[in-house]
């Protein structure tokens, strides 16, 4: 079972602390990725839609990550980059004809 949680409703746990050298990773190679978010238009279903009319109009996701790629046909974020120059884990790749904006973070 999967469960929303909306960032109204969660109570932080401690102090929030913030480095300059945090969001910023570097690989051996000297390439940087840095913190993004990326907010996009998603596609959906909708097992209670009954007509067109019914239809959302907008479905803006927000994807947080290491922006390891920004071409012309694709964003790409990381979630995690992996030791050593190794790669990456939990890649999302977005069409860059659906990103409404990119924002470092």
């Amino acid at each position: 079972m999967v469960q929303a949680l909306h960032v109204d409703r969660v109570e932080r746990i401690g102090p929030l602390e913030v480095s300059e050298a945090h969001g910023i990773r570097s690989e051996p190679e000297g390439r940087e990725y840095p913190l993004a978010m990326v907010e996009w238009q998603d596609a959906w279903f909708d097992l209670d839609q009954r007509s067109v009319e019914d239809r959302r109009a907008d479905y803006v996701v927000r994807t947080v990550g290491f922006l390891i790629d920004e071409g012309p046909t694709v964003v790409s974020l990381a979630q995690e980059l992996l030791p050593d120059g190794e790669g990456f884990r939990g890649v999302t790749h977005i069409p860059a004809a659906v990103v409404e904006r990119i924002v470092r973070i």
